[in-house]
């Protein structure tokens, strides 16, 4: 089954500022949610309790995303985004609200109680796959060993490097910095970057990628 360009259009879509339309909203149920890494392995979201420690901050969130699904030397057109974005994170809900620049909420994102509830102003959120969203937060949040159970169990390689750690250099004094890498088969799904406030994720499959500045350096 291959990843509908839907789900990088929503990310764009949720992302940008546009004229607000009547609200929409959806409610599904997470294990009947697969999350597509590659063409043919899927994951399911983990639950909200894996997640260690918590998260209630505004965070901005840059990106882009090309709009061709396949590598092609020819199509270097792509679409930029900018938002500002509030993240909650705990072991009961992860939800995302964004934000338009005049303060106005665009879309809210809630995973909670194994469900996902995603309501906007400005998209049919019926035909959009919210939990893609959520699972690249997961990635970037969630603790390291039940994203790797999760992603390995699903025949995918996820690995983790930390200053200091990995490569037995000297620590960088940095205790949240870290470099994560998703794989099949040799080939680079994506790959998360955090070093102080500022995280990077690059999915080089599909060819999109985040820039998030968190709220607290």
């Amino acid at each position: 089954m291959k990843l509908d360009s839907k789900i990088l259009v929503l990310v764009c879509l949720m992302l940008c500022c546009v004229c607000a339309t009547s609200c929409h909203h959806a409610l599904v149920k997470s294990e009947s949610t697969p999350i597509y890494y590659s063409d043919s392995k899927f994951v399911n979201l983990l639950p909200t309790q894996a997640m260690v420690g918590s998260i209630d901050e505004v965070q901005h969130m840059e990106g882009s995303f090309s709009k061709g699904m396949e590598k092609s030397q020819s199509d270097t057109s792509s679409t930029t985004f900018s938002s500002e974005v509030w993240v909650r994170a705990n072991d009961t809900i992860l939800s995302v609200v964004l934000f338009g620049s005049f303060g106005t909420t665009l879309a809210e994102l809630t995973y909670a109680h194994d469900s996902i509830h995603f309501s906007s102003s400005v998209m049919d959120v019926e035909k959009m796959k919210a939990e893609y969203v959520l699972a690249d937060l997961q990635a970037c949040f969630y603790p390291f060993e039940v994203l790797q159970k999760n992603f390995e169990k699903a025949g995918f390689l996820f690995v983790e490097k930390r200053p200091g750690v990995s490569d037995g250099t000297t620590s960088t004094g940095d205790n949240e910095a870290f470099e994560r890498l998703l794989t099949e088969n040799g080939n680079v799904i994506f790959r998360i970057v955090r070093k102080g406030n500022e995280i990077n994720f690059v999915n080089e499959l599909r060819r999109y990628q985040y820039h998030i500045t968190l709220g607290n350096p």
